[in-house]
């Protein structure tokens, strides 16, 4: 059946993905939530500090991440000037695009165009899909590099070499989120055995010295000279806390929730999950007869499945876990809905297609604009973007303002990245004779530090206007910003 141009279904999918970002973009904030600021913190700690190899919050406590997508916001924040929403989401809006990208042309190729495209837009048009095109954290690129890899795996499985490209992409998961990548890429060879059985010949040739060997020089090599910056508690923060604690620590036992994934995907990825479920059913009891379709089907089926049985033994469950299996569980979606569609004709197909993408995103926007608008957790991350902005505008771009409780995101809009000091502290400097101006959370607290006598404090920002939405308070012991120099000290 005509399909239409070769590049419209690229067309569709890059157009979706530039409205979707768009949308993340623009929507109002919400920094606050979902532990975005502690990546930020990272990504100013290589900008301001210089620490590549090994960073560390505004703690001080050490990345609990490798550090792949820090380096990537570091580099687009160095280009920007200063640290932005746009330097977070990129990285994960373009993987998120990059992933979509990747299940086309392979769907496309071991499928047909039909099931490429409809298994795109099923990695992006779903509440999981769009999170990633606005989320300041290692999710979205970690889920991009798992996919490539296991695609680049698989190529490798059919072409009896290319290995090494496959460790490499490996290698940028791990050096994402940790090794954990390497299994979920490699996962879906397990459909090797299960051709071996079923009676087809399906060898895994091909050379894997030069890959290993670069993907330890790289994942190793790295983690080797970040011991060397920050010594043993590197290891008690990634491996024993982060590997070890998590697979088999928390609140439940492993595997005591294990129905809970398959319901996060059926949830997050609808209504497109729903037709995934049916397709590893059929899949398993009706394989394809043609060898590469076959295989293509049972390899994307055990990378769904093991991944998510690992993900549902694990005792800590969260939704975005799923992202780096739900693109194979999207193509055979896609397959589903191409089989229903084969007798449409191309014009009323892509026009039905147009309709989903403007109905979806107008969905999307009407929730990112409206009900989402009014949560308190962003209604806070805006006010203290619009008391960063009031702070230069009165103060200057370094005007030396002390921390004390706020909260990350109001040093993230300052683009500091300077030591919060205690309440007894801020007392101290308050009461002394130069100028001095700390951000404050709980006011009482500070208050409590003070002694009789301390001179009188003053109450600058935010306005009335905002005091109510912003949990943050600029003190000083001037009735204006300023800093020494322009007191005459």
């Amino acid at each position: 059946m005509e399909e239409g141009p070769g590049w419209l279904p690229f067309l569709i999918v890059s157009l979706t993905a530039i409205i979707l970002f768009t949308l993340r973009l623009t929507a109002p904030p919400n920094l606050l939530d979902q532990d975005q600021e502690r990546p930020a913190s990272y990504v100013l700690d290589v900008v301001k500090n210089g620490n590549w190899l090994c960073q560390r919050d505004l703690s001080g406590d050490i990345t609990s991440k490798p550090p792949l997508y820090t380096w990537v916001c570091a580099l687009l924040t160095l280009a920007c000037g200063r640290i932005n929403i746009l330097c977070m989401y990129l990285p994960g809006a373009l993987a998120a695009f990059g992933t979509a990208f990747l299940i086309l042309a392979f769907g496309r190729k071991y499928f047909g165009v039909r099931d490429g495209l409809f298994g795109a837009l099923a990695c992006m048009l779903t509440t999981a899909g769009l999170k990633e095109f606005g989320l300041a954290r290692t999710d979205g690129v970690f889920a991009f590099t798992v996919t490539a890899a296991a695609l680049l795996a698989f190529r490798a499985w059919m072409l009896g070499r290319g290995w090494t490209w496959f460790w490499l992409m490996a290698a940028a998961a791990t050096l994402t989120k940790g090794p954990l990548g390497l299994i979920l890429a490699g996962s879906g060879l397990l459909a090797y055995l299960w051709e071996r059985k079923s009676g087809h010949s399906a060898p895994l040739n091909g050379s894997h010295w030069l890959g290993v060997a670069l993907f330890f020089s790289l994942t190793a090599g790295w983690f080797l000279l970040a011991y060397w910056q920050a010594g043993p508690p590197l290891i008690k923060k990634m491996i024993g806390r982060e590997l070890v604690e998590h697979a088999v620590a928390g609140k439940h036992a492993p595997g005591s929730l294990f129905y809970q994934q398959p319901l996060y995907y059926l949830g997050r990825a609808a209504p497109w999950s729903l037709f995934a479920y049916y397709g590893l059913w059929r899949l398993a009891k009706r394989p394809a007869q043609d060898t590469d379709e076959r295989r293509m089907e049972r390899f994307l089926f055990c990378w769904f499945l093991v991944g998510l049985l690992i993900f549902s033994m694990a005792p800590q469950q969260r939704a975005d876990h799923l992202w780096p299996i739900m693109p194979a569980a999207a193509l055979i979606a896609g397959r589903e809905l191409a089989r229903l569609t084969q007798g449409v004709r191309a014009v009323a197909f892509y026009a039905a297609l147009g309709v989903i993408v403007v109905v979806a995103t107008s969905g999307f926007g009407f929730y990112y604009f409206g009900p989402r608008a009014r949560d308190p957790l962003i209604h806070q991350t805006m006010a203290l973007k619009k008391l960063a902005g009031e702070v230069e505008t009165r103060g200057g771009r370094d005007f030396p303002l002390k921390h004390v409780d706020d909260a990350m995101a109001f040093q993230f809009y300052l683009d500091t990245l300077r030591p919060q000091i205690s309440f007894e502290q801020a007392a101290e400097l308050l009461r002394g004779s130069e100028p001095a101006f700390v951000a404050v959370n709980n006011l009482a607290k500070l208050e409590a530090a003070r002694k009789v006598g301390d001179p009188p404090l003053y109450k600058l920002l935010p306005g009335a206007a905002d005091f109510g939405k912003c949990p943050t308070q600029i003190i000083g012991n001037r009735a204006e910003l300023m800093t020494a120099v322009r007191a005459g000290k």
